[in-house]
């Protein structure tokens, strides 16, 4: 989070404080993103490498109130392994084995995946931290470089197993923060260092995933949620993600909905949701929450993951199909925003939402924005083509409470609907065919407190837009102090 999104925070009447830190800290990070994740890998730290997931705990250099203190932060270890995707089963009723995406035989393409001993995909069959695990903490939660004002370790660490985790933002030359990382000793530290700033609950109206799961052929009903205490998700079916709250505000979705074009309804969530389809990954930890799944008509390998931090949520979506026409990814707000304001970076001055049709440019923004009395919602969706020459892209907008076409599923109305649309023809995405190519879209969506400001608005999103095209920079070092 920059200082313009703490400026958010403070219109809004919200105190913008590190976790962790008792009153003032005199030794702080300098870097502003505090709501930023960082993500390592085990390649990235070869000395953590062969340890136990659960043993790697992180800690913070502070100096509150002027005693400089070791402060644990909450860190996440999410254990990835290659795995086929098999084939949907012939009958709900198949037996699944644990091995692939599906649940069946094994050999065909595979990936690498999120490891979950509840789902087909299975336990990482290394058990330990190794190349390919992802470990995550949040950057508002670094701290100063360490100094002689504090032991050389905290209390509860195995002795020169620490690792220096230095982040830089590269909008923001000089800013650093550190994080360091260490192998407890017993089990008297946890990870998670008493915080839990994600709750993910998945859960299936049937049961159990494993036993009532329907992956030849669906619905599958769910009452899942995603609760932090800046945003609230429901999902009721794999690809129905249907409600966003912001603060404990009224529902601000319909749906994030995809079709080969507005109003033609022979592909949509509701088909993807109503055959093949099976779950990689459900991960609840104190860092972020991960919902990864597959399944979407003749794309079986198709696949969508969910991240969800405190503050944001990051969607990417791996198209795996024979080639399609055309493909749109857009958000249907409800009319619980009727009376808030569409902008974006090419109508920066915004149009209400109210059900009647505005004029929004076709070409695609860098960023777009929702604000209203309920809550802001500031998006970035793009699309990265691994063929040439890319596809022609466009963007949807509709805000017709009594549209012409058909909305597939929801509601009856477009709400301030927006989002990419790739208007030509797309190859052979499917790694089971060969030649193959790939496409992926990724959406960062940000929920922020009301504010009525539109100009702060358009700052926050524009920013929020240029931290997601410049990431953290971040380097590791051996810690010996």
């Amino acid at each position: 989070m920059s200082t313009i999104l703490r400026s958010i925070a403070t219109a809004a009447g919200l105190a913008a404080v590190a976790v962790g830190l008792v009153g003032c800290d005199d030794a702080p990070s300098t870097v502003q993103r505090v709501d930023d994740s960082v993500v390592l890998t085990g390649a990235d730290l070869s000395g953590l490498v062969g340890e136990a997931p659960g043993g790697i705990v992180a800690f913070a250099h502070r100096k509150p109130d002027g005693a400089a203190i070791w402060d644990q932060i909450p860190v996440q270890v999410d254990e990835r392994k290659v795995v086929a995707f098999g084939t949907a089963p012939s009958t709900n009723s198949t037996p699944g084995v644990t091995g692939t995406v599906y649940g069946t035989s094994t050999g065909g393409p595979s990936a690498l995946q999120y490891a979950d001993a509840g789902t087909w995909v299975g336990a990482d069959s290394n058990p330990a931290f190794d190349a390919d695990d992802e470990l995550v903490f949040m950057s508002g939660d670094a701290g100063s470089i360490v100094s002689d004002d504090v032991p050389s370790e905290p209390a509860g660490v195995v002795s020169g197993s620490g690792v220096e985790v230095k982040v830089e933002d590269p909008l923001e030359p000089g800013s650093v923060g550190y994080v360091y990382l260490f192998v407890r000793s017993g089990t008297g530290l946890d990870p998670a260092a008493g915080e839990d700033y994600v709750d993910y609950d998945f859960q299936l109206t049937s049961g159990p995933y494993k036993t009532t799961y329907k992956r030849a052929d669906g619905p599958n009903p769910e009452t899942s949620t995603v609760t932090t205490d800046r945003y609230s998700i429901g999902f009721t079916d794999r690809w129905f993600e249907t409600s966003w709250r912001v603060e404990g505000g009224p529902d601000l979705l319909d749906g994030q909905k995809n079709v080969f074009a507005i109003g033609q309804c022979g592909r949509s969530n509701a088909t993807f949701n109503d055959d093949e389809g099976a779950f990689v990954a459900n991960i609840d930890g104190p860092v972020r929450g991960i919902r990864s799944y597959v399944g979407a008509n003749s794309g079986p390998k198709t696949q969508r993951t969910h991240f969800f931090y405190r503050t944001h949520e990051r969607t990417v979506t791996d198209l795996r199909v024979h080639a399609i026409p055309a493909v749109v990814d857009y958000i249907d707000y409800s009319s619980a925003t009727v009376g808030s304001t569409y902008r974006s970076s090419t109508v920066p001055g915004g149009v209400p939402i109210d059900g009647v049709n505005d004029s929004v440019p076709s070409a695609v923004p860098e960023w777009e924005a929702m604000n209203g009395a309920s809550g802001t919602v500031v998006s970035n969706a793009v699309f990265s083509f691994g063929f040439s020459p890319a596809p022609s892209l466009a963007w949807f907008y509709g805000d017709d409470s009594t549209p012409s076409a058909d909305q597939c599923w929801g509601d009856s109305a477009f709400y301030g609907a927006a989002g990419p649309f790739v208007s030509s023809a797309i190859p052979n995405t499917d790694p089971a065919t060969s030649p193959y190519w790939t496409l992926q879209g990724v959406r960062t969506t940000s929920f922020l407190p009301p504010v009525t400001d539109g100009a702060l608005v358009t700052d926050v999103a524009a920013t929020f837009s240029d931290q997601l095209a410049n990431p953290l920079a971040v380097s590791t070092l051996a810690y010996n102090p």
